[in-house]
């Protein structure tokens, strides 16, 4: 129902601004409007303003202008000729025919522009989290380091360095980054990897792309779990789902944050952390701390605890419960929920049967269980088997990492706007270049169905994000009309072009064959795109 209702609400707007496009610029120019359309196929609504019929009409995959003049075998009295479509100067109908994509960017900038005034959501270069024994932590990175520079370019948002790190794949990368708890700046070199399963770049090219292993963008949430009841902070009356806000007085924002500031305590060190709802508890840091707050307090991460059970699932099966912390698998000691998912898949892989034990009422308990395969599509619609046991774990992330840019300075407002409309086309047409080369898979391609999706999160997401689909759509909506495809706005211009070039009009035995070739293109088209609609939504 979303996806109807997103498809409607993004969709409808964009027709009407398109057609709009045309009906200007043919206004201007004094060509006659018969009638504007949005949809097609039988009129639902049907209301008669001045010369211009106005209608809603059923299916809503597009819309039209109809002009006077269109069909050039038409026979006009000479006060009506002067008003007709093809009378029109060849400069007029490229105006005419180009206004219905100019309106879709100059809406796309229009839309940036709001988006940017209302503020844009950017994830910063914050790293959320460094996992234990990875590439990242050997190399020297915290949790909570703020990467300023990569290889010497400065850094402002994290999607600027996924892009520098996309150039290095495999080689070792110079960052600087800012620590927080010791309000130092420090120089690392960082070695990457590509990942094991290919992803796309900003054009929809497929490519292993590169990364640093063991960063993640989110920290963990504040929340945590208390599994064993004699541990300390059971004793001191901390209870699982407690929520910590400081530590000796230092305002925490994240689990991460909770566990440095814990690290940086001297041994037998007394401390206070002060929890949600006023309650503050008294700890002492043990003699021979493992520096780990689960080991030496009982104080978790709920990201190992299970919130949930699968009916039916080999964990219900084996004997899992909720609330249950997993402790190990196969006998490694987890340490993160990417670790547990890592392990599963490999014991699923190998068709083995894997050994689980979990923490309950702080008893360790022993399950063996066989993970269970999934056949599911990657984005690139390939078939892959993912294993698990089927538990959902109690992961909360905090949203400390997530800025809010503004812009309201009037031409910088402007600027900005048309500068995100015109590198958003740019890439609309090299990924379409990209398309004929074969660099980018025809499976890219989305119809209605994508489109209805796509704009049905979007609602769900917000305001920031409905915009943001709204622009890149319209954006798309301008490129694809302003494709050299008969039938297209694009066409209509190649055969203006055309036309200009002979210096006399096409007959009409060569309109209509180039009509008929269009009409074949965007049929085959649309086949290749509701195959790969049907393909992601149904066949998945």
């Amino acid at each position: 129902m979303m996806s109807v209702i997103g498809f409607l609400v993004v969709l409808a707007p964009l027709v009407v601004i398109h057609e709009l496009g045309h009906f200007f610029f043919a206004k201007l120019f004094n060509v006659r409007a018969d009638a504007f359309s949005v949809g097609f196929g039988p009129v639902l609504i049907n209301r008669q303003i001045g010369e211009t019929s106005w209608r809603l009409s059923l299916i809503p995959l597009g819309g039209y202008v109809k002009l006077l003049g269109e069909d050039p075998s038409e026979k006009l009295p000479p006060e009506l000729a002067v008003r007709a479509l093809g009378a029109q100067a060849p400069w007029k109908r490229f105006f005419i025919f180009a206004g219905g994509p100019l309106f879709n960017f100059i809406w796309a900038a229009i839309v940036y522009g709001a988006l940017f005034v209302i503020g844009e959501e950017q994830l910063t270069t914050r790293i959320g989290r460094v996992l234990p024994d990875s590439t990242a932590e050997r190399s020297g990175l915290k949790s909570g380091d703020v990467i300023t520079t990569a290889q010497g370019v400065p850094l402002k948002w994290y999607t600027d360095f996924i892009q520098v790190l996309d150039k290095y794949p495999n080689q070792p990368v110079k960052l600087q980054v800012n620590r927080k708890i010791n309000n130092e700046t420090q120089s690392l070199e960082v070695s990457t990897q590509t990942t094991q399963a290919p992803g796309f770049t900003v054009y929809g090219e497929e490519r292993h792309l590169s990364i640093i292993d063991g960063i993640t963008e989110f920290p963990r949430g504040l929340v945590v779990a208390v599994t064993e009841p004699g541990s300390a902070a059971a004793r001191a009356g901390v209870r699982s789902g407690d929520v910590p806000e400081s530590l000796s007085g230092i305002v925490l924002s994240d689990y991460e944050e909770l566990e440095q500031v814990y690290r940086q305590l001297p041994a037998q060190a007394a401390f206070e952390i002060g929890f949600a709802g006023g309650k503050t508890y008294k700890f002492v840091k043990p003699t021979q701390s493992k520096g780990n707050l689960g080991e030496d307090l009982g104080l978790h991460s709920t990201e190992l605890v299970i919130d949930s059970i699968v009916g039916g699932s080999p964990a219900e099966a084996a004997g899992l419960k909720s609330k249950d912390r997993i402790y190990a698998v196969e006998g490694v000691v987890l340490q993160s929920f990417f670790q547990l998912r890592a392990l599963i898949q490999k014991a699923g892989e190998d068709g083995r049967t894997a050994l689980v034990q979990v923490i309950r009422d702080g008893d360790l308990k022993t399950f063996s269980i066989k993970p269970k395969g999934n056949n599911e599509k990657d984005a690139l619609l390939r078939s892959v088997m993912t294993y698990t046991i089927g538990v959902a774990p109690m992961r909360t992330f905090a949203s400390s990492n997530y800025a809010i840019e503004r812009t309201l300075n009037p031409a910088l407002l402007v600027y900005k706007a048309v500068e995100r409309m015109c590198v958003m086309t740019a890439r609309n047409f090299i990924s379409i270049k990209k398309m004929f080369t074969g660099d980018v898979s025809m499976k890219q391609l989305g119809g209605p169905i994508l489109i209805g999706k796509i704009a049905g999160e979007s609602l769900t997401r917000g305001w920031r994000a409905f915009l943001a689909t709204m622009a890149i759509l319209s954006i798309g909506l301008g490129v694809l009309n302003i494709l050299p495809v008969p039938v297209l706005d694009g066409g209509h211009i190649l055969l203006l072009f055309i036309e200009w070039v002979r210096r006399k009009p096409l007959t009409m035995k060569q309109i209509e064959f180039a009509h008929k070739t269009g009409f074949a293109l965007i049929a085959l088209l649309m086949v290749i795109v509701f195959k790969n609609d049907i393909s992601r939504s149904f066949l998945n």
